[in-house]
């Protein structure tokens, strides 16, 4: 009988870059999703079909491709999948920055688990999706992969150990607009970590006070103290601006957001030097589209 896992997309709302060195952030599951869906076939092969392309190995020996690299490394953490077709079926844009690769990560280890009868409990896969992206990748929080476990908007910490905790949606509409060009997270991650063995207390310092702001902003929502917690956004774009990450395009969009009378807080969704800009607004900004909030995370049927 066939197998389907789905998983949301995500954004990240504060945060970004501090998370990676243990401090908090706030990230929110997003509509479209990811859908997986597994059949067994009789030829013992591992196929897979996706808008990426279509792939064919023996199971005993995976051939590499990268652009089914993280489905690939799923795979290989259960090498008695022999005999399985996986089809993939993305809404999410590969190229949005939306979370797409935590998605389709999350939904093919959670249906390959419930195949092979293995653990499929949210920290037990966000454990193995984590350690399988931080081996590809070099470096990330596992943010992303706690968005589309368990959906909603989350406070996230990964010290002294994960930890989740859910917050309230904002009163507000939250909207994004892409700049037209991304660069790749792990990119943008290994720049700055070269910056920062320069100056590495500069760097912590950096950190710390990001850590704090976003820490300002989980207190407010949960109280739902909206003005402080749009206050607190605005903040972080700024330790943003002082990181390096917000380029002048970027910038600009941010001002050109800030400028709409409805607008409560504007900011970069995700690493910087590129990708999307986030705005909360009582109305959607001017080349704002708006987002879904997914309120359930990995889901099997």
């Amino acid at each position: 009988m066939p197998l389907t896992a789905s998983a949301p997309g995500s954004i990240m709302i504060s945060g970004e870059h501090a998370v990676v060195y243990g401090h908090p952030a706030i990230v929110a599951a997003i509509m479209p999703r990811v859908h997986v869906r597994l059949e067994t076939n009789e030829e013992g092969k591992i196929r897979i079909h996706s808008v990426l392309g279509d792939y064919e190995s023996d199971a005993e020996d995976l051939r590499p491709d990268q652009r089914l690299r993280f489905v690939l490394a799923c795979l290989a953490l259960y090498p008695r999948s022999s005999g399985i077709t996986l089809e993939i079926d993305s809404r999410i844009d590969h190229t949005s920055g939306l979370g797409s690769s935590a998605a389709v990560t999350v939904a093919t280890l959670g249906v390959l688990a419930r195949h092979n009868g293995a653990a499929t409990a949210p920290l037990t896969l966000h454990r193995q999706a984590w350690r399988l992206v931080r081996r590809l990748q070099g470096r990330g929080s596992g943010a992303d992969l706690a968005a589309s476990l368990w959906g909603g908007i989350m406070a996230y910490r990964t010290h002294p150990q994960v930890h989740i905790e859910q917050l309230p949606r904002p009163p507000v509409m939250i909207g994004l607009s892409h700049c037209g060009y991304k660069t790749a997270t792990a990119e943008v991650l290994a720049l700055i970590a070269r910056r920062m063995a320069q100056a590495p207390e500069r760097y912590r310092r950096m950190y710390r006070e990001m850590g704090d702001t976003t820490e300002v902003t989980i207190c407010a929502a949960r109280d739902n103290d909206w003005p402080v917690f749009y206050r607190a956004l605005d903040r972080y774009a700024a330790h943003m601006r002082a990181l390096g990450v917000c380029d002048a395009t970027l910038a600009e969009m941010i001002t050109a957001a800030r400028a709409h009378r409805d607008t409560q807080a504007s900011k970069i969704s995700g690493s910087g030097l590129g990708d999307a800009i986030v705005t909360f607004s009582h109305t959607l900004a001017p080349h704002h589209h708006p987002v879904t909030i997914a309120e359930k995370g990995l889901l099997f049927s």
